[in-house]
């Protein structure tokens, strides 16, 4: 029966399962995807890791040979311009509102430290989200939050880019220590040291396609950084047009309040049962066998195995917190979504280091322009094929610019005539 459901039911999926959420949750993103036009894998995805970093280190899941916690890194994956940042804009508002709240706090706590004769504990600024910081910085905000933080970064390269700019030494593989939850120390000659038992670091951002190689490099594909990272890299996207409407409003404050509800959820360490153990382990030899003898996937295969666990604690924490009634066993229906999620992640893991591996130069292009390169014959005179240009919407400066490709085509002659380079 078992092998029925994973053969069937839990197939790789080309969109985002949405049904993962609440259905309060499911009703957003249908909403936001018809009114403003948020593209529903993003906005998914923007969810479940502020979801992932309310929770923070509240909750844990053992499994019965080691405990888990809700630590996600994603990226989001699409051409500049396509609409990546406001759907994660918008998922982070409650994170946002949470974190001014405890600023204006910590404003007027200052204050009042400030005026007193005999001064009480200094107080501290405690937030969940960082931007902008440099490695100390995120090492004191995880000192004074007890839940952990959200790293969100528009363009994730950038941030990946400047490891070790601050100082020598290893950032990359502290971040790979972040990962697990491991202990953070940090001994500084002016300062206290830093000290952090249980660390809750998740991981936001967005990348463009043509990044994806120098994702790779670094010895980041070596040492497991890469394969650490969970990828949304929908198919098809179209662009946003303007509608003149918003978000339902019912929709925006339900999901404030599901965010808030999250963060105040009961300190638990949820376990499994038999049954949901059976899942997993008819889940990992089905799919142990399939990738073995692939070392991409095989890598992949390692990585999922872990976060199969975080998700349905995730999962099961949700659906917890949207009926108000808290338990410290998980249900088979969190286990089974969390694999229909997993198996979503893997079929964009492996589209993502194709990507990687492949040197066709055509793939970094929009649809449009990618059926018109296959239209255009092996060689031809510009003036001849403007009809094709003109029916796959490729128009103006944009004619010049996609004929001006040198890795697509070669310019015969100044008379017009070119050559695709790919065939």
């Amino acid at each position: 029966m078992l092998d029925k459901i994973i053969d069937n039911e839990f197939s790789s999926s080309v969109d985002f399962p949405t049904e993962i959420f609440p259905t309060q949750i499911q009703a957003l993103i249908k909403d936001a995807e018809k009114t403003v036009g948020y593209n529903p894998n993003y906005l998914s995805a923007g969810i479940l890791s502020v979801c992932a970093t309310a929770l923070g280190n509240t909750v844990s899941l053992f499994n019965g040979s080691y405990s888990s916690q809700p630590i996600l890194w994603l990226a989001i994956i699409g051409r500049q311009g396509i609409g990546k940042t406001h759907p994660l804009n918008f998922a982070k508002k409650p994170m946002e509102k949470k974190d001014k709240d405890s600023y204006i706090e910590f404003k007027n706590l200052l204050k009042t430290y400030e005026s007193q004769e005999k001064k009480d504990k200094k107080p501290v600024l405690k937030k969940t989200l960082l931007t902008d910081f440099t490695p100390e910085k995120l090492a004191e905000t995880l000192q004074y939050n007890d839940k952990g933080v959200l790293i969100f970064k528009d363009e994730l390269m950038g941030w990946i880019n400047s490891f070790d700019q601050y100082k020598k030494g290893g950032d990359q593989q502290k971040y790979l220590e972040f990962f697990n939850g491991g202990t953070l120390t940090v001994d500084r000659v002016s300062k206290d040291p830093i000290r952090v038992e249980k660390t809750n670091v998740n991981i936001l951002g967005g990348l463009q396609p043509k990044k994806l190689k120098a994702l790779a490099s670094n010895g980041r594909n070596d040492d497991g950084f890469l394969s650490r990272i969970l990828f949304v890299y929908p198919k098809n996207l179209k662009p946003s047009m303007f509608t003149g409407r918003a978000i339902a409003e019912k929709h925006v404050e339900n999901y404030k309040r599901f965010i808030l509800n999250l963060y105040d959820a009961p300190p638990s360490k949820i376990k499994t049962r038999e049954n949901q153990i059976k899942i997993y382990q008819q889940w990992q030899h089905k799919k142990v066998k399939e990738s073995f003898n692939d070392d991409i996937e095989t890598s992949v295969q390692a990585k999922l195995e872990t976060y199969l666990w975080r998700l349905t604690l995730i999962i099961e924490m949700m659906h917890q917190v949207s009926i108000n009634k808290f338990e410290d066993t998980i249900s088979d229906v969190s286990i089974n979504k969390a694999i229909k999620l997993i198996e979503y992640f893997r079929s964009n893991a492996l589209k993502v280091f194709d990507k990687m591996i492949s040197l066709n130069p055509l793939e970094d292009q929009p649809l449009n322009k990618i059926e018109l390169f296959k239209s255009l014959p092996a060689e031809f005179k510009r003036k001849e094929v403007m009809d094709l240009f003109e029916q796959h919407n490729v128009k103006g400066g944009s004619v010049n610019r996609f004929l001006g490709n040198k890795s697509l085509f070669v310019r015969l002659d100044s008379l017009g005539n070119y050559k695709k380079k790919i065939i």
